[in-house]
C-alpha cells in the first residue's frame, strides 16, 4: 500500500520524476547509465564497497568515452554516499551522463513503498520500472449500488472509478390490484425479486472476488433492497466479510454510484477520488453560488496569492506547464516562455535559430526551466496554503481540467481581482 503520509503532490513530483528518468538516455550511446536499488536495512557501506569494486572494473573498460562515463558515475554515488540514510522503504539511486545535458546527473529517491530487489544495473537508461509498479494503487474499493430495479458494479482505485456493470432487472413494480389473485401475483414478483438478487450476489462473487479483487465494498440502495442482497445466500461469505459500510441512496446506475460517495465520503476520506472529488465539489459549489471564495485560471489564482487569500489550490495532473528561461550570451537579455516537457528540445532548436531581440546576435539559449507547480508551491509556502492535485479519473477532475483550465483555489476570504 502507499505511503499514506505521503501528500497528493509529493507523489506528483516523484511520478514527474520517474516520467523524467524514463526519458533519459546514454550520451554516448552505451551502457553508462546506473541504476542501484537499495532494499530497508541495508548496510550502505556494504553498497560504498560494492562501488568501489565496480570503480575497479569500470577503468578496464575498452571504450575511453564508455570507462570515463561510468566511472563519473559510480564516484557521483560514492562521494554522497556518506550523506545519504536509507530509510523504512529503501532508496532508489539514479546517476550517469546523459544525452539532453552532456553532464553527470545524480537522483536520489525514496520510494512510496518498500524496495523489494536489490539491483544494480548499467545500461544505456534508467530503469524505473520498479518505481513505477510502487505508484499503481492496490488498494481497490468496490461500489454497489441496488434496488429492484436494477443493480450497478463499480471499482475505485486511487483516483480512478470504473463503471464495470450496469443491469437492469425487469422485475415488475408492486401488485396494486385487488382480487383473488392478488396474493399469487404478489409472490410471483417476490420470487421475480430473489432470482435478481441471487443473479447479481453470483456477479458480484464474480466481479470483486476474481475479476477485480477488492479490499473493502461499500453497497448502497433502498434499505430493504440493499439488505435482501446482503444477505442472500449466494453472496460469497468473503465478500461479505469485506463490507465496510451500507447507505441509503434512490438510484442506481452512474448517477447511484455518486450519490453513495458523497454520502460515504467522510468514510473514505482516505479513497483519493473521494477525497479529490469532495474539493473539487467544495469549489464548484463556491463558483455556482458566486461567493467570490473560488476562482480559476493562473493569473487569477497568482493575484489571489498575492493578496494571502488563496487556502486551497487545486492544481489538475493534467497541467504540465513549463517557464523556460531564454538568455542571451552577447548582452545578457532574458526573458521567459511557456512550453511543455514534450515541446521543450524544439523550443531549444528554435531559440538557437533565433536572433536576439536586443543585440541581433544568434547567441540566445534555454538556460534554466521552471515547472509551473514549483511556482505555484513558492507561493502556497509563502502564504500558508495547501495544494491538492486533482486527477483526471474521474469525471469531476475532467470537468475542473476541461472547463476551469486545471488550476482553482478555494479562498480564505472574498477579494477583488
Amino acid at each position: 500500500m502507499l505511503d499514506n503520509k505521503r501528500s497528493s503532490l509529493e507523489l506528483y513530483h516523484l511520478k514527474q520524476r520517474i516520467r523524467e528518468l524514463e526519458k533519459k538516455e546514454s550520451a554516448v550511446s552505451s551502457t553508462t547509465l546506473i541504476t542501484l536499488y537499495i532494499p530497508a536495512k541495508t548496510q550502505l557501506s556494504d553498497i560504498s564497497a560494492k562501488l568501489k569494486s565496480e570503480l575497479g572494473t569500470s577503468v578496464n573498460i575498452k571504450d575511453r568515452k564508455t570507462g570515463k562515463a561510468v566511472t563519473e558515475a559510480i564516484r557521483s554515488i560514492i562521494s554522497r554516499m556518506q550523506y545519504l540514510k536509507n530509510g523504512k522503504n529503501g532508496l532508489a539511486i539514479f546517476a550517469g551522463t546523459t544525452a539532453d545535458t552532456g553532464k553527470t546527473e545524480y537522483y536520489a529517491i525514496e520510494p512510496p513503498e518498500p524496495v523489494t530487489i536489490k539491483d544494480y544495473v548499467c545500461d544505456t537508461r534508467f530503469h524505473v520500472e520498479h518505481l513505477k509498479s510502487m505508484l499503481e494503487q492496490r488498494d481497490q474499493l468496490g461500489v454497489v449500488v441496488i434496488d429492484r430495479g436494477g443493480a450497478t458494479f463499480a471499482t475505485i482505485r486511487g483516483s480512478h472509478m470504473n463503471i464495470i456493470s450496469n443491469n437492469a432487472s425487469f422485475v415488475p413494480g408492486k401488485h396494486s390490484r385487488g382480487g383473488q389473485s392478488a396474493g399469487r401475483i404478489e409472490r410471483g414478483i417476490e420470487l421475480l425479486a430473489q432470482e435478481f438478487y441471487s443473479k447479481m450476489a453470483h456477479k458480484a462473487n464474480t466481479i470483486y472476488l476474481e475479476q477485480h479483487p477488492i479490499t473493502a465494498l461499500v453497497i448502497g440502495g433502498p434499505a430493504m433492497s440493499k439488505d435482501q442482497f446482503i444477505d442472500h445466500p449466494t453472496l460469497d461469505y468473503r465478500l461479505r466479510e469485506k463490507i465496510f459500510k451500507v447507505y441509503d441512496v434512490g438510484y442506481t446506475g452512474e448517477a447511484g454510484i455518486r450519490e453513495l460517495l458523497v454520502r460515504a465520503g467522510d468514510d473514505l476520506a482516505d479513497y483519493a477520488m473521494v477525497r479529490e472529488r469532495k474539493l473539487v465539489q467544495q469549489f464548484l459549489e463556491e463558483i455556482g453560488l458566486d461567493s467570490g471564495k473560488a476562482i480559476y485560471g493562473e493569473q487569477f489564482v497568482k493575484g489571489a496569492f498575492e493578496q494571502a487569500a488563496v487556502d486551497i489550490l487545486l492544481f489538475s495532473e493534467g497541467i504540465e506547464k513549463i517557464h523556460a528561461k531564454i538568455q542571451c550570451s552577447n548582452c545578457k537579455k532574458a526573458f521567459l516562455e511557456s512550453t511543455t516537457p514534450i515541446n521543450l528540445e524544439e523550443l531549444k532548436v528554435k531559440v538557437n535559430g533565433t536572433a536576439c531581440p536586443k543585440c541581433s546576435k544568434y547567441t540566445l539559449s534555454v538556460v534554466s526551466k521552471q515547472y509551473l507547480i514549483e511556482e505555484f508551491e513558492r507561493l502556497s509556502m509563502d502564504t500558508g496554503a495547501s495544494i491538492e492535485i486533482i486527477s483526471l479519473g474521474h469525471e469531476d477532475g475532467k470537468i475542473f481540467y476541461d472547463t476551469f483550465t486545471g488550476i482553482g483555489a478555494i479562498l480564505r476570504y472574498k477579494i477583488d481581482l
